[in-house]
């Protein structure tokens, strides 16, 4: 609106000509396209970016619980602490954990089934359930569960790898046949050219 008052008034007091209207109509309508997708571009690195430290965050605090809970005899609620003080996405969540597992009229279980419930991440779900079996059921199943992510992660990144390398060769494989044949056809125009002078 502001682009088309800014050409609109140009026009009235003649400091644009009929010719450079048509520009700047179709300069004001681009950059009023751009200016309406901005937000939306904003929004999705702003997610992205807070996705990509909550997946590190996430990690990271699987490694302290790894680690804490390897040392025996383990205190659950000096692990939970652990984890509490270096968490920052996490740090609400890990709180609430904390206060709920000092209190002993609160119903443990309940409280983790609500926990799921209301958690929409499936990462950030799972790793809550592991904290769940640690406290109520089998710490060490918690710890190995755990574990098995770390490999299963690994195994992931290793097909990852896998296949962005042999995406790789395929792309190099089929740039060197284009560039061999444009090479051929270079190196055979003389000749070709030579036949058809030999033909006439």
């Amino acid at each position: 609106m502001i682009g088309i008052a800014v050409v609109l008034t140009d026009l009235v007091i003649g400091e644009i000509q009929q010719e450079e209207l048509l520009l700047k109509i179709i300069i004001t309508i681009i950059v009023s396209c751009i200016a309406f997708y901005v937000p939306f571009l904003i929004k999705f690195i702003q997610k992205s970016g807070e996705t990509f430290k909550k997946r590190k965050e996430l990690r990271f605090l699987k490694k302290i619980f790894v680690m804490c809970g390897s040392v025996k005899p383990v205190d659950y609620m000096q692990v939970v602490n652990n984890m509490y003080e270096r968490a920052d996405c996490y740090k609400k969540d890990l709180e609430n954990i904390m206060d709920v597992l000092r209190k002993s009229n609160v119903d443990k279980e309940d409280f983790f089934y609500e926990l799921l419930s209301e958690t929409q991440d499936i990462d950030s779900k799972l790793f809550y359930e592991k904290i769940c079996i640690g406290f109520l059921y089998d710490f060490d199943l918690a710890i190995k569960s755990i574990e098995g992510d770390f490999l299963q992660e690994k195994r992931a990144y290793a097909r990852f790898i896998k296949k962005r390398v042999n995406l790789i060769h395929i792309v190099g494989v089929t740039g060197l046949f284009v560039a061999m044949t444009i090479l051929l056809m270079y190196m055979l125009k003389p000749w070709l050219n030579s036949m058809s002078f030999q033909q006439f």
